[in-house]
């Protein structure tokens, strides 16, 4: 018996163990743990594994391409389980991705606050995510990064009966090989190269002589398209018609191997690849071309299927060829700061605070813009030097002010500069302005004295030489000229002939010399306005990247409308440009009335309804139009002088409670003012309306009769009775637009009678009218035989971009006149 309980016993032993080694080899086996009496598993998916390298940079997002949606399931005999925590971990390829809850919780981004208040949130990237007390389904976000490579997943969950981790493994290939090539693309900046050599040392700022440039391949998705094994899959070169100075690419291979040529092979690791343009010695524009293959992502066995692209790289030569004024501009008229003294405390007349005076100086900017001979900007940084001149003023002829602008004394349209050389000639001038005028184009009789031609004085070149003027010649040029200009400044430093000038820079060497055809201009001491080669820290007037470079004029308000010419010059004076014009005044000016008295009062009654506490002079801002009236005697010659004056919009001198109630105008010389003129004569138009009225009803009878023949023609419709209309109801019409004739023919002859007891003309003198000295333009309005009830308007307004005012209507009004402005108006 005890040997029988002794072999039971160690059954029953070994029973047991195996039990337990059946229990212990549910350990993780291709994902899961068995408890004693149950299978526990954990299962992770995602709904994309394989991503593009994402070389922009894009955030998350379930809606784009390089997100994956990542899927844990914890399982239990077959159905979902309650696990107290499951987490995912990248545990390989950290640098390809990472992970995102993406579940709006705020613990799971990171929000900023910009200056306007508003609130930006982007979530947080993670290398594990863990979530607790989990239903046994969790859900989390993989994002690829600009780094190709293999990422691995891992979802680790804890069986709540036995306390043990089960994990489960997911791998992500993050590819920089797309599918097949669909478009290439190049990422360029557009800024010039310059060629490597630049013997003219045209400027002493860095010149780029090389341009890195970035290409990207890209699938018919628009997902990077990679190189694949040890095959190049981009073959980039520069087309034939590019300088041919030498200019070449380089880049390296897939094996690291360096690239150099006009054409050269390389690889695209997450779909860009790098290279760089090398610029020669040569100018000009080069086109380079990148092609991938569509049929096999490979140029290193030829081109099947070419996908090719174009980008186009300007090589400078860093030389300014041509310089160009950007104005003059109204607008760029103005008083800085430096122009106006403080005076604390004191008045301008009753309680108006003048806490500033000006100083009377004016402040204008003056604008060029440089390029190359291909439009190219030059190198930011490349100095220009401006010049100016605005004496002598011709005395004899355009005197400034009393005539316009003025024009200087010493200019001519015939000179001859020696291309290569330093003496510029003239022929004599042709008419004697004195009787001892020696005719010397540089020696010129200038009223009380002779403008002369000395050292120091500049030479202004305005205008190209003309090769041949003739366009019927054959092989004629335009007669604008060529390339080979003769234009900006030159110092004067001898005068060894009356027809002859030498100066401090040779002038351009030029093909040919065409003859005395370019204009000139001699400018000498005093002048009356400046301009800056420096700006305010001392350092001199450079380009910036867009090839403009600005400086500063100044010039004192009682010259305001003088003639200037600024000179802009680069290379040692081989380019250069001119521009003449005329000093300006303050924009949004105004066209004013100083004489006759009664106008005057007439224009004070207009501006004490707009405001009745300033003078019309220290208003600001003028309406657009501004209307004044004059009553004359009907039927008489009226001659009424009135003389006119062109302000510019002036600087404020006086405030109160911070608005300006004193402004100082500065008249403005020189200035063209238009003058159109409309009589109204209600006579006449009455007159004219009748006459409109009549050849309408006589249309309207005339119509119907022909369209109606005979009806009121008198028919014996009934052999025993009267003779009657042959349609009534038609000649009843009939007789209706006679009888409406009859009334337009005898309105039409009153009207006319009346309108011709009057025969209103209207006319100003001079036909053209222009401001002069101070500003004034004094002319003579004439009207003769104005009907009582007529008017005439004179309107007024300056004329050009140059100088902006208000329309000045000037009305000559009848005693019964009813027409605007004639209106009287009740003085307050």
């Amino acid at each position: 018996m005890r040997s029988r309980v002794d072999g039971l016993r160690g059954w029953l032993e070994l029973l047991l163990l195996a039990t337990v080694l059946v229990g212990w080899s549910g350990v993780s086996q291709g994902g899961g743990f068995n408890g004693p009496q149950s299978t526990v598993s954990v299962e992770i998916t995602a709904d994309k594994t394989t991503l593009p390298v994402n070389i922009f940079g894009v955030g998350p997002s379930t809606s784009n391409a390089y997100t994956a949606t990542v899927y844990v399931t914890v399982r239990r005999n077959g159905g979902i389980s309650a696990s107290p925590s499951v987490s995912i971990a990248v545990v390989q390829g950290l640098s390809s991705g990472a992970l995102y809850y993406l579940d709006g919780d705020p613990e799971h981004e990171t929000c900023t606050t910009d200056s306007a208040g508003v609130e930006t949130c982007v979530p947080n990237a993670y290398r594990t995510v863990v979530f607790e007390d989990t239903p046994g389904d969790v859900s989390a976000h993989f994002l690829s990064s600009g780094t190709p490579g293999t990422v691995v997943l891992r979802a680790t969950a804890q069986d709540p009966s036995t306390g043990r981790t089960i994990s489960d493994d997911l791998t992500i290939n993050v590819s920089a090989v797309g599918s097949a090539p669909s478009s290439v693309k190049f990422v360029m900046d557009p800024s010039p190269v310059y060629i490597r050599d630049n013997p003219l040392g045209t400027t002493p700022v860095t010149q780029n002589t090389v341009k890195s440039f970035d290409v990207l391949v890209l699938d018919d998705g628009g997902f990077a398209v990679g190189a694949g094994a040890g095959n190049n899959n981009l073959r980039v070169e520069m087309l034939q018609n590019r300088p041919n100075g030498g200019e070449w690419l380089s880049t390296v291979d897939v094996q690291g191997n360096p690239q150099e040529g006009i054409r050269v092979l390389t690889g695209t690791v997450g779909g860009v690849a790098s290279l760089t343009l090398h610029s020669g010695t040569l100018p000009g524009t080069v086109l380079i071309s990148a092609t991938a293959d569509r049929a096999d992502n490979n140029v290193d066995n030829g081109i099947q299927r070419g996908i090719t692209n174009y980008a186009m790289v300007s090589i400078g030569t860093g030389e300014i060829k041509s310089l160009t004024f950007t104005g003059p501009f109204a607008d760029a008229v103005f008083v800085g700061a430096n122009n106006l003294i403080a005076i604390p405390g004191a008045t301008c007349g009753g309680t108006a605070l003048c806490d500033t005076v000006w100083n009377g100086l004016y402040n204008r900017t003056i604008s060029v813009i440089a390029s190359d001979p291909y439009g190219n900007p030059p190198p930011a940084g490349t100095p220009i030097t401006f010049r100016l001149i605005d004496s002598p003023l011709d005395m004899l002829q355009n005197r400034y002010p009393d005539q316009g602008h003025g024009q200087f004394a010493i200019t001519g349209t015939t000179g001859d500069p020696q291309e290569g050389g330093s003496e510029f000639f003239a022929p004599n001038r042709k008419t004697k302005r004195t009787a001892s005028d020696t005719l010397s184009p540089f020696v010129v009789p200038n009223g009380v004295s002779l403008a002369v031609a000395n050292p120091l004085c500049l030479l202004m070149l305005q205008d190209p030489e003309v090769i041949n003027p003739n366009p019927s010649t054959i092989n004629a040029l335009p007669s604008e000229g060529r390339l080979e200009y003769h234009v900006g400044s030159r110092i004067i430093i001898g005068r060894p002939g009356n027809n002859t000038l030498t100066v401090n820079t040779p002038f351009n060497q030029v093909s040919q010399n065409v003859g005395a055809n370019v204009w000139y201009t001699v400018g000498c001491p005093p002048h009356k306005g400046t301009i800056m080669n420096f700006d305010t820290t001392e350092t001199v007037v450079l380009t910036d990247q867009f090839g403009a470079a600005s400086t500063i004029m100044s010039y004192p308000a009682n010259q305001v409308g003088r003639r200037f010419m600024v000179a802009a010059e680069s290379d040692g004076g081989k380019a250069g440009a001119v521009m003449t014009h005329w000093y300006l005044g303050m924009p949004n000016g105004i066209l004013t009335i100083t004489q006759p008295a009664s106008l005057v009062a007439a224009l004070g009654e207009f501006f004490f309804a707009i405001n009745p506490d300033l003078l019309p002079i220290n208003i600001p801002n003028w309406p657009a139009r501004v209307q004044v009236t004059q009553t004359v005697n009907p039927g008489t010659a009226v001659s009424l002088p009135v003389t006119l004056q062109v302000l510019d919009g002036g600087v404020c001198k006086a405030q109160l409670e911070g608005e300006c109630v004193q402004l100082s105008r500065t008249p403005v010389p020189g200035v063209p003012i238009a003058v159109d003129i409309v009589i109204n004569d209600p006579a006449e138009a009455a007159a004219v309306a009748a006459e409109e009225a009549l050849a309408q009803a006589q249309a309207a009878y005339d119509a119907f009769v022909g369209a109606n023949p005979g009806v009121c023609d008198l028919v014996l419709k009934d052999p025993e009775g009267e003779p009657e209309e042959r349609d009534p109801e038609k000649c009843t019409k009939q007789k209706e637009l006679a009888t409406a004739l009859d009334e337009a023919k005898i309105a039409a002859a009153e009207t006319r009678a009346l309108a011709n007891l009057h025969a209103p003309t209207a006319s100003i003198a001079p036909e053209t009218l222009a401001s002069v000295g101070g500003g004034y333009a004094r002319a003579i309005l004439n009207v003769n035989d104005l009907p009582t009830d007529g008017s005439v308007d004179f309107f007024f307004s300056t004329v050009g971009p140059d100088v902006s005012s208000q329309a000045l209507q000037i009305s000559i009004c009848g005693p019964q006149s009813s027409t605007l402005p004639c209106v009287p108006v009740e003085t307050p």
